[in-house]
């Protein structure tokens, strides 16, 4: 029997147009739009927040009439983990259990737990993902309430669907504004529906969240441009963190594997201890804003330290033990842990965009040696 030609297929699957050699200027010229979106984030959540208030009460009112006792959010890639960012705070307000989703795993199998009383949402930037589209399908055919969520208005998520929300960003580079963004218009969903004492504090935190963030980019984007370059000869760079931390360390290991471009695992903060994960020169971030992190960000820090390995630990406070175990701090504000993505996830996008600016320095892209282990090179 002739084999199939899947050519055509192949050549569609493989159509971005930046390669992992070093100097693509395709891939580079989007690391530099990435930039440019990744420092206006302030501006993108409280645009989104402010345009979208009057769909998020009407969408509020839907779901109580549904009486809605499952959620579901459904992505690929950083949307995907744009679900595991707002999970405490849904949870923290309503009571509700919240899954987030890979869409293609949720629509193949998922979706079998769906009914009236679940809500479904899927995220997708560009608004036509056909494993977003299909997981939302999905969930309808259970009976479920499906809300469609993208930063391209008109696209199909946003017409197909029982409910829409715009996320008022843009996604010229890999996406950034465009994640943060989506988190804080769920959380206000979810503040919405709460309409609580707590709900309400929250929410005055959530409006602050923008300034905190713009005050945060320049003193983050200074002190990252030298850690960066220690380590800019890496090809391996691992992330941890716990609830929302989690969220924060997938969205950097994103940013590493689409501007550098090199291998980047983010890690449950416990899963880092099964089994002996960071190896001597292993660079690891380490997110542990909130206390929940704090005892196992610390056996974290004493792992590394031993194995010799390269820790910068993302913090909110002062920690003296773990600091003193690791080869930088970068602070960020503190905030309640509900909202602790949307902060911490802001370095880790700098991060990734000057290891990628040293990677491109060093003229290093991926199929070489590997070059000298952290700080030796």
């Amino acid at each position: 029997m002739p084999m199939i030609d899947y050519s055509d297929r192949l050549r569609a699957l493989v159509s971005e147009p930046s390669r992992d050699s070093a100097g693509d200027s395709h891939r580079l010229a989007r690391v530099e739009r990435t930039r440019v979106e990744m420092m206006q984030q302030g501006q993108a959540i409280a645009r989104t927040l402010a345009m979208e208030q009057p769909a998020l009460e009407l969408i509020a009112r839907q779901l109580q009439l549904r009486a809605i006792r499952h959620v579901v959010v459904a992505g690929c890639g950083d949307s995907w983990h744009v679900g595991a960012g707002v999970r405490h705070a849904w949870q923290s307000l309503t009571g509700c259990p919240l899954e987030a989703v890979q869409a293609l795993d949720y629509g193949s199998y998922g979706a079998a737990a769906a009914g009236r009383h679940t809500l479904v949402v899927g995220i997708s930037a560009g608004g036509s993902t056909p494993a977003v589209l299909s997981a939302l399908r999905a969930g309808r055919q259970r009976g479920a309430f499906t809300l469609g969520v993208s930063n391209s208005p008109a696209s199909r998520i946003l017409t197909e669907f029982d409910a829409a929300l715009v996320v008022r960003a843009s996604r010229s580079g890999w996406p950034t504004q465009s994640s943060t963004a989506a988190m804080a218009l769920l959380i206000r969903l979810a503040q919405t529906c709460a309409d609580s004492a707590h709900a309400r504090a929250l929410g005055a935190e959530l409006d602050a969240i923008p300034s905190l963030i713009d005050d945060l980019l320049p003193s983050a984007d200074a002190a990252l441009a030298p850690i960066a370059a220690e380590i800019a000869r890496s090809r391996l760079l691992l992330f941890a963190g716990l609830g929302p931390n989690y969220a924060s360390a997938a969205f950097g290991a994103a940013k590493i594997r689409e501007l550098s471009p090199v291998h980047a695992i983010a890690l449950q903060l416990e899963e880092y201890h099964h089994y002996r994960t960071q190896k001597q020169g292993d660079p690891l971030v380490l997110v542990a804003t909130d206390p929940a992190s704090h005892e196992r960000a610390l056996d974290t820090a004493l792992v590394g330290q031993a194995a010799g390995g390269w820790t910068m630990a993302v913090l909110a406070e002062d920690l003296p033990e773990i600091e003193a175990r690791v080869r930088h701090v970068l602070r960020v504000p503190a905030v309640r842990p509900e909202l602790a993505a949307l902060v911490a996830s802001v370095p880790l996008h700098l991060l990734a965009y000057h290891f990628a600016k040293a990677r491109d320095a060093l003229g290093l892209g991926y199929g070489g040696a590997a070059g000298s282990p952290p700080g030796k090179g």
